[in-house]
């Protein structure tokens, strides 16, 4: 992305006075780059994570429509036909709704108390949230980091917990891995929500979901902990349908 195209992506959250300063680029992924920035006062936080998405004829991340299914539900008659027409005006709105799935997602897990990332603002292509680690550097991803085995059978515990959290409120993560769960200072935060699915309706999400527990299960098989994916993937799914989460 180009210096004048951050600028007017980053332009938004200036003008509201959500952030003073672009201190540097974090990392950069398939559908987004992060970026550290300082916090305006009013925000409460130093220091905040600012997602800017890539435009989606950019982006390389995989299988979109396995993701958007149900999302389209709320949409005007007009505006579900763009999408299938994959219209230009189809395209934005596509943009537009993969980011807003992801800011309202982490909202309210947040609010659930799942371990994922204050939601601040979003603009038009900017996630504006909490960020982990200092001036100096962001917090590693987990899987970079070496952890004892007790420490490492309670974060998969937390995890777990977390899997099962969220799909009490109705949503499966559908990309959870080591890559997309920070570490820093004893905590983790889960990250990396817009392809999360609602499994009212989406018909995907149990198999997202068991892929969701393959990944971090086997992870952890690194400490000697082993835990059954399948089990726990067919468990959470049998109370999730007769709503006992």
């Amino acid at each position: 992305m180009t210096r004048d195209e951050m600028a007017v992506a980053f332009d938004a959250l200036f003008r509201d006075r959500l952030i003073t300063e672009v201190l540097f680029e974090v990392r950069s992924g398939k559908e987004a780059t992060i970026y550290c920035c300082r916090g305006d006062a009013s925000t409460g936080m130093d220091l905040l994570a600012a997602k800017l998405y890539r435009p989606l004829e950019r982006r390389t991340f995989r299988n979109d429509a396995s993701y958007q299914v149900g999302r389209e539900n709320a949409l005007a008659r007009r505006d579900r036909l763009a999408l299938e027409k994959k219209s230009r005006h189809g395209r934005d709105l596509q943009f537009g709704t993969w980011i807003e799935a992801e800011y309202q997602t982490i909202r309210m897990l947040h609010d659930a108390g799942a371990d994922v990332p204050a939601a601040i603002a979003r603009s038009h292509n900017v996630l504006l949230m909490e960020y982990l680690g200092d001036e100096r550097s962001a917090a590693p991803m987990l899987y970079r980091v070496r952890l004892e085995r007790e420490q490492a059978a309670q974060y998969l515990r937390q995890i777990i917990d977390n899997v099962t959290l969220w799909l009490a409120h109705h949503r499966v993560h559908a990309d959870l891995s080591p890559y997309n769960i920070l570490y820093w200072e004893d905590r983790i935060v889960v990250i990396d929500f817009p392809q999360a699915v609602d499994p009212r309706v989406n018909p995907n999400a149990r198999s997202l979901l068991q892929r969701d527990l393959e990944n971090v299960c086997g992870y952890f098989e690194r400490y000697g902990i082993r835990a059954d994916a399948n089990r726990i993937g067919n468990e959470l799914w049998r109370r999730y349908k007769i709503g006992a989460l």
